[in-house]
């Protein structure tokens, strides 16, 4: 299925999982025309021109731009620039673009902390300064959408599901930790994920809601990154 979405209906920020080779770039590339801007794997970034003024230049023909601020002059040579600074470049332009449908594929992936942060930071601000814009961010990080993304769009062999909004999800997945007792009594008839172990204590993702904790037992959830990981590998 493809899913369509209009910014004025659909703001908020949407993680892309999935299986690699699964089409989330396809997907990405789907949404991508009038009212957006594109943010594209590192691999797929072209650059025009022999200097970063050049590349700008360019950029602002093809679609009026803000003002661009950069980390390093813009008369330095493209041929020159970090895998940060590409990295840079192209967000910069993405953002400046102010589209109300934002698309990034795989941003961070490839950067040290410092570039993923700053960007990651940078990413928030725009969030911030318009919340009725829509962003969709594929990566097969979970810790890159935890804290940013508020749902999860989940992609497999070509068919893309409907989002599923992490809070909600989140009930979905309990998470039971217990220090005694027979422990696969405790866990018979449920939907268990996944049991781990440290001395007698336990903890047990299930795969099922729960109205309490069962005796013995602590009930707990899954934080967002956690639960991202889960909503990738499983279908909702």
């Amino acid at each position: 299925m493809t899913l369509e979405f209009s910014p004025d209906r659909s703001p908020g920020f949407y993680g892309l999982v999935g299986p690699n080779a699964a089409g989330k770039t396809h997907y990405l590339r789907s949404l991508f025309g009038p009212g957006a801007a594109l943010v594209p794997a590192a691999a797929d970034a072209l650059f025009v021109g022999r200097t970063v003024r050049d590349h700008l230049a360019w950029a602002a023909e093809a679609k009026p731009l803000d003002e661009i601020s950069l980390g390093f002059p813009e008369s330095s040579r493209l041929s020159t620039l970090s895998v940060g600074q590409r990295r840079e470049l192209t967000f910069a332009v993405a953002l400046a673009a102010n589209e109300p449908l934002l698309l990034l594929d795989e941003p961070f992936d490839g950067l040290d902390i410092d570039t993923r942060t700053r960007l990651r930071a940078r990413l928030i601000d725009f969030i911030a300064a318009d919340p009725g814009r829509t962003v969709v961010m594929a990566s097969h990080r979970a810790e890159d959408l935890a804290g940013l993304a508020e749902h999860v769009i989940r992609v497999s062999e070509r068919e893309v599901a409907d989002p599923v909004a992490l809070d909600e999800a989140r009930t979905r997945f309990p998470v039971l930790r217990g220090e005694a007792g027979d422990r696969k009594q405790v866990l018979a008839g449920l939907d268990v994920l996944d049991v781990s172990t440290l001395g007698p204590a336990w903890r047990a993702q299930l795969a099922q809601p729960l109205d309490r904790a069962l005796p013995g037992t602590t009930l707990d959830y899954p934080d967002d990154a956690q639960l991202i990981d889960l909503l990738a590998s499983r279908k909702a």
